[in-house]
């Protein structure tokens, strides 16, 4: 009865064709920038956000009705009282200010410095992957000797090509070691991202796509072999300042570190470099990774 109701309700409000249609649009384009919030695709989700509610205006202006959010909303922020209203408005206004304030960081750092840092320690960067010629002044204005580069490209892709005959024409030492981010590493994959790990010496910097993932994956394993704890480690796969996302498909190049978590626990090892290592040497490392395919072969989340 309340669904027929809200249904009712909707379609008062919605009568024109105009405002049907700019919903018609508007409404499948701000559930798909929610989709794509979630996959870190942070440029076309906030285009397809801001574009949805702006059809949604549009029809609701050209019908003379008001926007269903703006009822929501002050039904629950602008009750009536002065007192009870004034505070209503401060809080409305401060959480407005850190949710555009935050929305604005993540797509700044990403879309624009291509989510560029400097972290652990002096010389060690890490970033998202560049127009070549901005990696060329990047790599030069930094001193750079090394790039890695983290993300699984045909050898024969143009912007590949690109940055190779930069980094020659730098000559700044350049390692490839390809990664997809939605798959679960196998142990030789692993094996090779701990020799370059360990032997990877600054000033470097290191890149995949975005710089959240396969790179954030890299850098944890970087900040245990520079002794920080676990938890500081992790906080290389900050989803509010690198932009990674457990839940998003392309974590699952990060999955080892918390089945290395899991059974460190159970056999109470410190949670450190050397011990990923003597992890990845065991069944348990490979039981692992079978397990994240069977779920996968079964279309089961991860």
């Amino acid at each position: 009865m309340k669904l027929k109701q809200a249904l009712s309700r909707w379609l008062q409000r919605h009568q024109s064709g105009p405002n049907r249609l700019a919903h018609v649009l508007g409404i499948p384009a701000a559930i798909v920038g929610v989709v794509l919030l979630f996959m870190q695709l942070w440029l076309p989700a906030v285009a397809c956000l801001v574009a949805g509610y702006v059809l949604q205006v549009i029809g609701h202006y050209l019908e003379g009705s008001r926007v269903g959010e703006v009822i929501l909303l002050k039904r629950a922020f602008f009750p009536t009282g002065g007192f009870a209203r004034r505070l209503a408005l401060i809080s409305l206004l401060v959480l407005s200010l850190l949710a555009g304030g935050l929305l604005a960081q993540v797509v700044v750092s990403r879309c624009v410095y291509f989510n560029l840092y400097e972290t652990l320690a002096p010389g060690m960067y890490r970033s998202g992957q560049m127009p070549p010629e901005h990696l060329g002044r990047i790599m030069q204005r930094l001193g750079i000797k090394t790039l890695v580069n983290l993300c699984a490209v045909a050898t024969d892709a143009p912007w590949y090509i690109a940055e190779r005959q930069v980094v020659q024409a730098k000559q700044v030492e350049f390692i490839h070691l390809p990664f997809l981010a939605s798959l679960y590493p196998n142990r030789g994959q692993l094996n090779e991202l701990l020799k370059v790990v360990e032997k990877s010496e600054p000033p470097f910097l290191v890149h995949c796509h975005g710089g959240a993932d396969r790179t954030g994956m890299f850098f944890v394993l970087l900040a245990l072999r520079e002794g920080q704890d676990w938890e500081q480690a992790m906080r290389q796969l900050s989803l509010l300042r690198f932009g990674h996302y457990r839940g998003a498909r392309s974590a699952a190049i990060t999955y080892p570190l918390y089945d290395f978590a899991d059974y460190a626990s159970q056999q109470d090892w410190p949670k450190d470099f050397k011990h990923f290592r003597l992890w990845l040497k065991s069944d348990d490392a490979r039981q692992a990774q079978q397990r994240w395919l069977d779920r996968k072969e079964r279309g089961e989340p991860n």
